[in-house]
């Protein structure tokens, strides 16, 4: 039947028949071919790896974690015998880092083009990277706390220098920070 509507053999249809050429009818055809290859041809080629990238991001409560240090190291401090009432500031080297997974995703595209006789490829490529989520959060691979730059002890026993000394040594130790890094004050009514 395809074949005698291509042709225009049935010769009944005439009056009802869209394209009367033949020429239209072969024009209609090659058309609907060339739609039908475009729908099927594979346009990208796509790579996909999960969890090849890493993304950063500073701490956002960078102060929150500070103070939260501050008054851990006063309560530890402050048991220390002889050195009475504590108040600790702390400095620290940024607010911290913090390290997400992401996905990483590389599409390329080859066109072919050919006219008369010379072959012209071209090639596009796209990377595209996005966090990875676990949960419905975004994946989180390492978190780094902030550096400290340096401590400020203010002590009511701090005038005698064998509890400066005990205050220090506590404070370099429990922060893992060197020796000259802190500072014990005495002070009153703290």
């Amino acid at each position: 039947m395809l074949y005698e509507w291509i042709r225009g053999e049935n010769n009944n249809d005439e009056g009802r028949s869209l394209f009367p050429g033949k020429k239209s009818r072969y024009i209609l055809v090659i058309a609907i071919c060339l739609g039908l290859l475009a729908l099927i041809w594979p346009i990208t080629r796509t790579d996909k790896t999960s969890n090849t990238g890493v993304r950063t991001s500073e701490i956002s409560n960078g102060k929150k974690l500070n103070r939260e240090l501050a008054l851990e190291l006063e309560h530890i401090l402050s048991r220390i015998d002889g050195a009475g009432t504590v108040k600790v500031s702390i400095t620290l080297a940024s607010g911290g880092l913090k390290t997400y997974a992401a996905n990483t995703r590389n599409e390329s595209r080859a066109i072919e083009e050919s006219q008369n006789g010379a072959n012209k490829k071209t090639t596009e490529s796209n990377v595209a990277r996005d966090l990875a989520v676990s949960g419905g959060a975004p994946l989180l691979v390492e978190n780094k706390t902030p550096a400290v730059m340096g401590v400020l002890v203010v002590a009511e026993g701090a005038t005698s220098p064998t509890i400066q000394e005990k205050l220090v040594q506590a404070t370099a130790t429990l922060l893992n920070i060197a020796p000259h890094q802190v500072c014990v004050m005495p002070g009153r009514d703290v």
